[in-house]
């Protein structure tokens, strides 16, 4: 059996429940992380090579492992040499090594020689599970368990860190409502931005209006939501293209565009309601605002315009 993993993922609550599932067989162990970005993977080499007496297992973790990657979004600040990975594979310690990356470069030798060597875990988490798991005595039926999920944007480490929450204010009755989750949850400007978006997306103009006033009455620069929107209509436009060239292969698009494949599908869905040729059209009038504003004039007037108008 081999010591060494590969966790291919980006997403905390998915790389944490992976190590735990590492960790669960071992009785006593040392837990060891270091940054790739900083630190050498020599160092790490030499750590897991290390024996004395008196310690019990490493389980030593390697983070952000760019090297491994297609990624270019991370760069590592250190230049990162396999050679004493490569060695190491072919003679590994009793000692277990975990390295965490975004994604994996098939066409690497080291990679190659990972999959041959370590194992690979680049599998989902499913996030209902460990909701239900997390629950033990508490009641919360599936609409609610689902509506909590898409309260909160699909982001499993809110999620989690929301539940929480949610347990100990209903401590004493133990039964978690829709209602519990609207009182306790705090939704983040992001999530309100994300709301204006959706909302201008599917054509409510009366919703938009409403979300787009409270926004702007509580400090929300105009220019990025006009920014943040111009995103969405970029993702909605570029991702039916894409669609269509690789068989509608969500994950595979999702990927091509760094995208987490939950908010790809979402824009996909309110993509529908509109042509490529509507959508192109949208851009080029939030193109617009976005020059007006750079000129000096009020992007408000444009911009409510803009709601009126869809």
């Amino acid at each position: 059996m081999s010591n060494t993993y590969v966790i291919v993922s980006t997403d905390e609550v998915n790389i944490n429940e992976n190590i735990k599932k590492i960790t669960s067989k071992l009785d006593d162990y040392d837990l060891i992380k270091y940054d790739l970005k900083e630190i050498e993977l020599s160092k790490v080499i030499e750590d897991l090579d290390t024996y004395n007496l008196f310690e019990n297992k490493k389980v030593i973790i390697g983070n952000n492992a760019y090297f491994l990657s297609t990624s270019k979004k991370e760069k590592n600040d250190v230049e990162q040499s396999t050679n004493e990975l490569e060695l190491y594979l072919k003679n590994q310690s009793d000692n277990i090594l975990i390295l965490i990356t975004d994604k994996l470069d098939g066409k690497k030798n080291i990679v190659k020689l990972l999959k041959s060597n370590a194992e690979i875990i680049d599998s989902e988490i499913n996030i209902n599970t460990i909701i239900k798991d997390k629950l033990k005595d508490f009641k919360m039926d599936n609409y609610t368990i689902n509506y909590l999920i898409e309260y909160c944007g699909n982001d499993n480490e809110k999620i989690i860190n929301e539940l929480d929450k949610l347990m100990l204010y209903k401590f004493d009755d133990k039964i978690i409502t829709k209602e519990d989750i609207e009182l306790i949850v705090i939704k983040s400007l992001t999530d309100n931005i994300f709301d204006l978006i959706n909302s201008i997306t599917k054509r409510n103009k009366k919703k938009s209006y409403d979300i787009y006033i409270d926004l702007t009455r509580n400090g929300t620069d105009i220019n990025m939501i006009i920014a943040m929107l111009e995103e969405q209509y970029r993702i909605m436009y570029n991702g039916r293209i894409l669609l269509n060239e690789n068989n509608n292969d969500y994950k595979k698009v999702a990927d091509i565009m760094n995208i987490h494949q939950y908010r790809f599908q979402k824009a996909i869905e309110s993509s529908y309601d509109y042509s490529l040729d509507d959508i192109f059209k949208k851009l080029i009038e939030l193109d617009n605002i976005e020059i007006k504003s750079r000129t000096g004039e009020d992007p408000s007037i444009y911009f409510e315009q803009f709601i009126t108008n869809m």
